[in-house]
């Protein structure tokens, strides 16, 4: 979801992928470091890995990590190059075009792509095993929904990525619940209105039941999932490959918003939270009952008050009944690659092969309490702990994959980055202004509906002009059913 990018840096902290600020250096000292592999003195091979040293304590992790991979394997050396992470991709590409790249590097999402597109990642096909597949869950890496392949062919793995990255819960201070008599969680968005109601008269202005988080339309979004397909997130139902903000459980989580927001049972001032601290803090001190979060905000919200009496549950539904789930558009993200141009490649997979190992896995739960990609390494230790085994069920009961048009073709790839690159057609330049000004979402709505399905056919004429074949087709699962988790074979 593209308001959730300015959660990330804060997300990862639970999920183990945020972005850490790296101490002075800046991108010319990182990038003096960057090199292609070559056989020291002592005739043993060095693989330089580049990477991004967060969570904080990454960097003696790492290196801790890698002292055990260089026991293990006495021909290779390990050499760990870091980068600040909104510096790494450009220090990766400058590696490339002097001539003188990585043989292993972290590359996350749209940077993966980034560099692949210039041919600098290497295919890794030949290496998987049938043990090596075994670690992922059953399914998972599937070349049309694992997101780590590219035309069929593998070219990148995962670290902290899977279903829980996609859940959203609510969280229930208990305590400030039960100033308005409420002793028990919400489980639909009318029970939701009646509860925040119900503890903001009780809370005398000191106390209050709801509150949005930060981002434009990052709550509306929480909502809309449970009540129609999780790809109307991009505006587009994809069952038809047509423009869809007028669905009417967008309308609805809007409206339901915008109510309480004109009730005033929302903590004052919740819009112009920049990022999560307020509503973190705010629960913490009893000051709120509720409010949908992603996983990491657990973590801190502990932090903050580590004996608040809390309950954490799945994300109200509609009284109708449930439509949709929270979308998960691939099984994994991108993290890990491997060097086109490496001159040890045998070498540079056995780097890669240990950090996708359940020995690594297990370690980095260890270090850092994240839930990673190979879940067989943690799910003993995450069942014992109440607040990650609440997170791990409700993923399991509201999250399910869905279909991605970025994997499934070119088209599909160019039409979607379009779209998610044209802010003014996003709905949620108009959701918020409803909400805090209790106006109608409707017309705005049908009018901005009409002019992405505009926009949509004049990519599809444009990206045909440039020899990219593109059509509606390429946003269209007849097949797929919102409430059942997609399978390529439904498209």
């Amino acid at each position: 979801m593209k308001d959730l990018e300015l959660s990330r840096r804060s997300l990862l902290r639970i999920m183990g992928v945020g972005a850490a600020a790296t101490a002075a250096g800046g991108l010319t000292s990182a990038c003096t470091l960057v090199g292609s592999s070559e056989k020291s003195s002592d005739d043993q091979v060095t693989i330089k890995v580049a990477l991004v040293p967060d969570p904080s304590g990454a960097s003696q992790f790492y290196r801790e990590q890698f002292d055990r991979f260089e026991k293990q394997n006495p021909g290779i050396k390990v050499q760990v190059i870091e980068n600040p992470s909104d510096q790494q991709a450009n220090a990766i590409e400058l590696g490339f075009q002097q001539g003188n790249p990585p043989d292993v590097f972290r590359a996350q999402d749209t940077n993966f792509d980034r560099i692949f597109d210039r041919g600098w990642v290497a295919s890794l096909d030949q290496y998987v095993t049938d043990e090596f597949t075994s670690r992922f869950p059953a399914g998972s890496l599937d070349p049309a929904t694992s997101g780590l392949h590219r035309d069929g062919k593998l070219y990148t793995l995962p670290l902290v990525w899977g279903k829980w990255s996609s859940v959203r819960l609510l969280l229930v201070n208990n305590t400030a619940a039960k100033l308005g008599g409420v002793t028990a969680a919400p489980k639909t968005w009318e029970e939701l209105e009646q509860a925040a109601n119900a503890v903001t008269r009780a809370g005398g202005g000191k106390t209050f039941g709801f509150a949005g988080t930060w981002g434009k339309g990052l709550l509306a979004r929480m909502l809309q999932n449970t009540g129609g397909p999780s790809s109307i997130d991009n505006g587009i139902d994809l069952r038809t490959g047509r423009a869809a903000i007028t669905h009417p459980s967008l309308g609805g989580a809007v409206d339901l918003l915008k109510r309480m927001h004109a009730a005033k049972v929302m903590t004052p001032g919740w819009e112009t939270w920049t990022d999560a601290s307020k509503v973190q803090t705010a629960f913490a001190k009893n000051e709120l009952a509720m409010f949908v979060a992603a996983p990491f905000q657990i973590n801190e919200v502990r932090k903050l008050n580590p004996d608040l009496d809390m309950s954490i549950v799945a994300v109200p539904e509609p009284a109708a009944g449930r439509g949709g789930y929270s979308g998960q558009g691939s099984s994994f993200s991108p993290l890990w690659s491997m060097s086109a141009q490496s001159k040890h490649p045998e070498q540079a997979w056995k780097v890669m092969d240990f950090l996708t190992s359940q020995d690594f896995h297990r370690a980095y739960y260890d270090k850092f309490g994240t839930l990673t990609a190979l879940e067989s390494a943690w799910q003993d230790k995450a069942a014992a702990n109440p607040d990650q085994k609440a997170i791990m069920d409700i993923a399991a009961e509201t999250v399910r994959l869905v279909p991605n048009p970025a994997l499934v073709s070119p088209g599909g790839m160019q039409l979607m980055s379009a779209i998610r690159g044209k802010q003014d057609l996003q709905w949620s330049e108009i959701a918020l202004p409803a909400i805090l000004r209790n106006q109608p979402f409707a017309g705005p709505a049908a009018q901005l509906n009409a002019k992405l399905d505009a926009f949509i056919d004049e990519q599809v004429t444009a990206l045909s002009g440039k020899g990219v074949q593109a059509s509606r087709a390429d946003l269209t699962f007849a097949g797929w059913d919102p409430l059942q988790p997609y399978t390529p074979s439904k498209k």
